[in-house]
């Protein structure tokens, strides 16, 4: 059995990319890719992983880097997935919402930054 991380654009959940939903054995490493984005990455459900290619969820937050006392959003996301990612025989078989703004539901660390003005997700499939 495995754990599944749910994602959702908040497109509807009705066209290819709109949603996706990955074991968490497929993922890979989170990247600070600018002062406002970080970005997810998952080996390609296609195959591609070996040839650079996989998929991505870009999330936009606010730019907190340079705040005293605060760090950049990419460590609070990291720790989120890296906690999802090891979960221990209880999340089994289970699916976990990480981040969906259709409903607005995300996993608990993503709450601290879902207020930011800028918050969203983009989601890239290899192809």
């Amino acid at each position: 059995m495995e754990h599944y991380l749910y994602f959702a654009e908040g497109n509807g959940a009705d066209a290819a990319g709109d949603a996706v939903m990955y074991p968490a054995s497929r993922f890979r490493s989170v990247e600070p890719t600018s002062a406002t984005t970080t970005t997810i990455f998952f080996r390609s459900g296609i195959g591609h992983a070996n040839a650079g290619g996989g998929d991505s969820i870009v999330i936009t937050h606010a730019d907190t880097h340079a705040t005293s006392g605060s760090y950049h959003r990419s460590k609070l996301i990291a720790e989120a997935m890296a906690d999802l990612v090891n979960a221990g025989p209880h999340k089994l078989g289970t699916v976990t919402t990480v981040i969906d703004m259709d409903t607005n539901v995300h996993y608990a660390p993503i709450d601290a930054i879902k207020s930011d003005a800028s918050f969203g997700i983009a989601i890239t499939l290899d192809s």
